[in-house]
């Protein structure tokens, strides 16, 4: 019996040194790779946010989404520098989207978060292809609330279609946060339609949605599916098996 485990021993020592050295090869590799959800060169991410009142979480699935109405985010032609443009694009700024009208017809996503998150930030190509696959079946809107890491030094897409570093404030003004959404759409490339939240966080604190979360509302204004707010409440893949398994191609 001793033999047999002795025999055991060292291909298990040999299995455990392999996956160490394995996740220390990943690590490595994350910190020095310039890909999809690594920093870059320069960037600074400050300490998560953790002023301000607590926004509680009490959303659960079969109770009623609270409300809302908010100003859309234009959808970026920033680079196009012509009087004309930048007419449209204030004009659209005033337009709202309410919950109530969202909802009529098919069932809303709302995705809730800010560009200085890091866990959402690299999330975001991923549900903005969740967004193309179902937003013949249901609508989406991607709500910008209260920065994750106010101050994050990040690389964006400035107005000229350039790539540069730049500190993201925590907004005081419904201006501020404006730019800050321009900025995650520009970056980030964007299609979902998107919503700013009020100065004072009605909405953010409502949907407890900081640091970021998803949720599904449906006809009938209850909860189908809501994710625990968390660095690690946005993911698309999740998602994306959730629409699959109950939404059906004809919902509408």
């Amino acid at each position: 019996m001793q033999r047999t485990t002795s025999f055991w021993v060292i291909p298990g020592i040999f299995v455990c040194t392999f996956n160490l050295l394995f996740v220390d090869y990943v690590s490595a590799q994350s910190k020095k790779g310039r890909g999809r959800g690594f920093r870059k060169p320069g960037e600074v991410i400050t300490r998560p946010d953790r002023s301000g009142e607590r926004w509680v979480d009490q959303l659960e699935v079969g109770n009623i989404a609270p409300e809302f109405s908010l100003p859309l985010l234009w959808q970026d032609t920033s680079s196009r520098k012509t009087s004309r443009t930048q007419k449209s694009a204030n004009k659209k700024t005033r337009q709202n989207v309410t919950l109530h009208d969202l909802r009529a017809n098919q069932p809303v996503v709302l995705i809730f978060g800010s560009f200085t998150c890091p866990p959402f930030r690299n999330q975001l190509e991923g549900v903005d292809a969740v967004y193309e696959q179902f937003k013949d079946r249901a609508q989406f809107l991607f709500v910008y609330v209260r920065e994750a890491h106010p101050d994050s030094v990040l690389s964006v897409i400035d107005q000229n279609g350039k790539e540069s570093l730049r500190k993201i404030p925590q907004p005081t003004d419904m201006l501020t946060r404006v730019s800050n959404a321009a900025i995650c759409q520009r970056t980030k490339d964007l299609n979902i339609p998107i919503a700013i939240d009020t100065i004072d966080n009605r909405v953010g604190k409502a949907y407890a949605g900081r640091p970021n979360r998803m949720v599904v509302v449906g006809t009938d204004g209850k909860f189908l599916f809501v994710t625990v707010p968390s660095p690690l409440g946005t993911d698309a893949r999740s998602l994306r098996n959730w629409l699959s398994k109950n939404l059906t191609k004809s919902s509408s």
